[in-house]
């Protein structure tokens, strides 16, 4: 292995009436599309940009990741990109894999003292460093809770590249990593979390946070988000929240309607969680409205993030995604 580096708010819940509530097939039929965005890009297959949503260098917290390069025949040049949550700021470093290498590290390591964000890496040519169509990175997290003990691990969001393998994928010459179809494949603009369980103090109930990113965005930028939630008898309910670059949310401060007391006095299913009915779930979508910084507002912006469940048991998943 030759591996080298250098520095280069909350809202209350409001009711859906009714008739613009989603049966169990309308649902199905949204989630669909979905299941079928993350087979291509989800993490399943490998790619040439990976998304890592979350790094954690506090005191007590750890955070592992893994690169790894399958291709059985060539070397890649793979940089790495640590966004501050703080202040949006990137740290550059750079990491050389032979074929069927993997580099695992304490982000610690790579950024020191107490930053906690997300990370971003392409594929990069050996000789001239420029960004290349190379699908054959993975990767892999593990996050390491020492003060409230507890871990999870789950894969980054992986994009293939769109020109062609080998080829240059920065087709506009602006020195950007555009996710947009045509250099690599489109990030997220919206998510959906398949599952939460009602959220309380008790140590019987949920205690979840929302890990949300823009992605890609820049310092100053402000991203707002409309969540549509459903109980376990499709009843719904929208919610706004708007955050700065990275952020790590309790769910219930989100909205009210994620707490048990809230779900279990709306017209929820008496007979969910089949098998524990007196614990209850529901779902939600995330869809990303604006973002707003010093170039202007756009509409519409890529957005990522998980749900990382602390109660009654801790567990990470990706979410299911769509590009619309």
């Amino acid at each position: 292995m030759a591996t080298s580096l250098a520095r280069d708010s909350a809202s209350s819940p409001s009711r859906i009436p009714a008739r613009a509530r989603l049966s169990r097939l309308a649902a199905a039929a949204v989630l669909l599309p979905a299941l079928a965005g993350i087979g291509r890009a989800g993490g399943t297959e490998p790619g040439s940009f990976l998304l890592f949503p979350e790094f954690d260098n506090r005191p007590g917290q750890m955070t592992y990741l893994t690169i790894t390069n399958v291709s059985t025949s060539s070397s890649v040049r793979v940089h790495l990109n640590y966004v501050d949550s703080a202040t949006c700021l990137v740290t550059n470093r750079f990491a050389t894999l032979t074929p069927r290498d993997t580099l695992t590290f304490l982000t610690s390591f790579h950024v020191p003292g107490p930053q906690r964000g997300y990370m971003w890496c392409y594929a990069a040519s050996t000789t001239t460093g420029a960004a290349i169509d190379f699908d054959h990175l993975i990767g892999s997290a593990l996050r390491v809770d020492g003060v409230a003990a507890f871990d999870y691990s789950l894969p980054p969001l992986t994009l293939q590249g769109v020109p062609g393998a080998g080829l240059p994928t920065d087709v506009d010459a602006d020195g950007r990593r555009d996710l947009d179809g045509i250099e690599y494949e489109r990030a997220p603009r919206t998510i959906y979390v398949p599952r939460f369980f009602g959220q309380g103090p008790q140590r019987t109930l949920g205690e979840s946070e929302l890990v949300l990113l823009n992605v890609l965005g820049g310092p100053g930028v402000t991203t707002s988000t409309s969540f549509l939630s459903y109980n376990d008898n499709e009843e719904a309910f929208s919610a706004q929240f708007s955050f700065d670059c990275w952020t790590r949310v309790p769910l219930v401060s989100i909205s009210g309607a994620f707490s048990a007391t809230f779900l279990a006095a709306s017209n929820h299913d008496p007979d969910e969680v089949e098998g524990a009915p007196a614990i209850e779930t529901g779902w939600f979508r995330v869809r990303g409205v604006t973002s707003t910084g010093p170039g202007g507002t756009q509409s519409n912006p890529q957005i990522f993030g998980f749900l990382a469940e602390r109660r009654p048991n801790s567990a990470a998943d990706l979410p299911y995604v769509e590009d619309v």
